[in-house]
């Protein structure tokens, strides 16, 4: 007999859908985790760095992963290389120049000695007795060997120069470069000093011990010597009475004075000038006290050299073989 309770009773059967949640999610979302962190990490070590150094610095520090110059690669004398050759400058402290540069160096240098040789052919025995006296290489020493020499002795210059500036504390107002040319020594105010007196060529006691220490260095080496003379951007009321024409001649004329005092030759100064403002270091900030400099100019041999035939003895290396340029286009 059947149960009628049993005859309204309903059966349910409940399926759970069971959710593999390794299978889905697995460990992707560490690993993104893990690089959006390394990411954040890196951005914020970059933003605390650039906060750390000033912004001279970070010109500097662009420059240098450039390949450019902190000078921008503009040379003060002419006999700078065309097209910018010799750009890649070594800066003091990063080892001696570049290959490109010694190589450029060294066709520089054998041009310059194939010029000599033919005004030699050229000329009598009296202009081979004026090129000896300019120091121009002769047959005893090759041209090899004198750039060689030279190029040492450059190196050996700047270390102590540096050396020197380190005991004064004076890395803020010194920079130095190796050019193709020679070494380039720039000597600037900063925010602590000034290299003059506002406006005037009266040289402060700081930079005046400091060129003073400088000169018998300078002193040791055969090289010859450029000094220029620069100012900012600053002009005077009177132009025509005074302007910064006569300021950096003046200045540069007393660097001249105190190196020679301190013990430099005389007849190793090859030439001083003034530059004015038209060569500002810091183009973007006309005003700045790195514009405000003087920088002394180490010629090696071959850069002597060449800037002796550049303006020539009297003339005649000059105007002699553009005379017969012209008559041989005719």
């Amino acid at each position: 007999m059947r149960n009628r309770g049993n005859e309204h009773h309903t059966t349910i059967i409940k399926r759970s859908a069971r959710k593999n949640h390794g299978e889905v999610h697995g460990g992707a979302w560490k690993v993104a985790f893990a690089d959006f962190t390394l990411a954040m990490m890196a951005l914020f070590m970059v933003l605390w760095i650039m906060g750390s150094v000033t912004e001279e610095e970070r010109k500097e520090i662009v420059s240098m992963l450039h390949g450019e110059s902190i000078f921008d690669g503009n040379t003060l004398t002419p006999i700078s290389q065309k097209n910018g050759q010799g750009g890649q400058l070594a800066l003091i402290g990063g080892g001696r120049p570049t290959l490109s540069s010694t190589s450029q160096r060294s066709a520089a240098g054998s041009k310059s000695s194939g010029d000599v040789s033919t005004s030699a052919e050229e000329s009598e025995g009296s202009e081979g007795a004026g090129d000896a006296r300019l120091g121009l290489t002769t047959d005893a020493e090759s041209l090899d060997e004198v750039n060689a020499r030279s190029h040492s002795e450059i190196d050996d210059l700047a270390r102590i120069i540096m050396k020197i500036t380190s005991t004064y504390d004076a890395q803020a107002n010194l920079k130095m470069e190796i050019v193709p040319q020679g070494l380039r020594i720039l000597v600037s105010d900063d925010q602590k000093r000034e290299m003059f007196q506002r406006s005037s060529a009266i040289l402060t006691p700081f930079f005046r011990r400091l060129l003073t220490e400088f000169a018998p260095e300078l002193n040791k080496i055969d090289n010859k010597i450029i000094i220029t003379g620069h100012t900012d951007a600053t002009h005077y009321r009177d132009q025509e009475r005074y302007n910064n024409w006569n300021l950096s001649g003046e200045r540069a004329m007393q660097a001249r004075a105190v190196l020679t005092k301190g013990g430099l030759a005389p007849e190793k100064i090859l030439q001083v000038s003034g530059m004015a403002d038209q060569m500002l270091l810091d183009p973007q900030r006309p005003l700045s006290s790195a514009n405000r400099r003087i920088e002394i100019m180490v010629l090696t041999r071959t850069a002597s050299d060449s800037l002796y035939q550049f303006f020539g003895q009297h003339g005649e290396k000059v105007i002699k073989p553009l005379a017969d340029k012209l008559n041989n286009s005719r």
